[in-house]
């Protein structure tokens, strides 16, 4: 799972700074940095504040950090439906 790529996307659309989305889950700009680049994994408690700072539903944030090899068993119908879901959430910023 790539969190760090997911939030960085979800955050950047909605246009926020790591500064703005880290007072949003009362957390430092450092620890949103290193989720960012990958130094450091969220616990699902973070993983939870994150989607909800960001207006995501936890699944959506999961499924944008999945690699390719993590969605087995997801048809491209399902995929093309939450795609679709995700996009319509970060073009309502």
């Amino acid at each position: 799972m790539k969190y760090g790529k997911a939030i960085n996307l979800i955050r950047r659309s909605k246009g926020l700074t790591q500064v703005a989305l880290a007072k949003k889950i009362k957390a430092t700009p450092g620890f949103i940095s290193l989720v960012e680049k990958e130094e450091r994994s969220p616990s699902l408690e973070n993983l939870k504040a994150l989607a909800d700072a960001l207006g995501v539903p936890l699944y959506l944030l999961v499924l944008l950090a999945s690699e390719k090899d993590e969605l087995k068993g997801i048809s491209e119908e399902q995929a093309g439906i939450l795609g679709t879901k995700l996009l319509g959430i970060l073009w309502n910023k």
